[in-house]
């Protein structure tokens, strides 16, 4: 803005604009200067604070499973799993491996976890199982 009177008023000191112009123009930004920007105007995206995650039979009159899971409680998770001595890294793996999750939790970083909750409102997994039910992974 002040890059715009700036040469308003250079225009009006060599003589390409007349004075009654340059107070036109001037009053002209001073008008938009009260109008919000337009990245203003639009709403900014909604941040997701639940994962839902459900399982309805192939009759859709009934829900098997209807889990919403707030994100808080997952990035509370992460937090406490930071915590967790080393030691105990292998432990559970093994454990998580032993139940059919190949997954290690030494990998797993509070930081890493925000760059996820960012990309959520992206997320929507739809499933149709061989039994005609469907499974639906979205955020809401």
């Amino acid at each position: 803005m002040l890059e715009e009177r700036r040469r308003i008023l250079n225009m009006l000191a060599a003589g390409k604009i007349s004075a009654t112009d340059a107070d036109g123009l001037l009053a002209a930004m001073a008008e938009t200067k009260m109008l919000p920007p337009a990245t203003e105007v639009l709403a900014a995206p909604k941040s997701p604070k639940y994962l839902r995650v459900q399982v309805e039979e192939h009759d859709g009159d009934n829900s098997k499973v209807n889990i919403r899971v707030p994100l808080n409680l997952i990035r509370a998770g992460v937090r406490l799993a930071a915590l967790l001595p080393a030691g105990l890294h292998d432990q559970i793996n093994k454990a998580m491996k032993e139940n059919g999750v190949d997954f290690d939790i030494s990998k797993v970083k509070p930081e890493n976890l925000e760059e996820l909750v960012d990309h959520l409102p992206e997320l929507t997994v739809d499933v149709d199982g061989g039994k005609g039910d469907k499974v639906r992974i979205y955020c809401e």
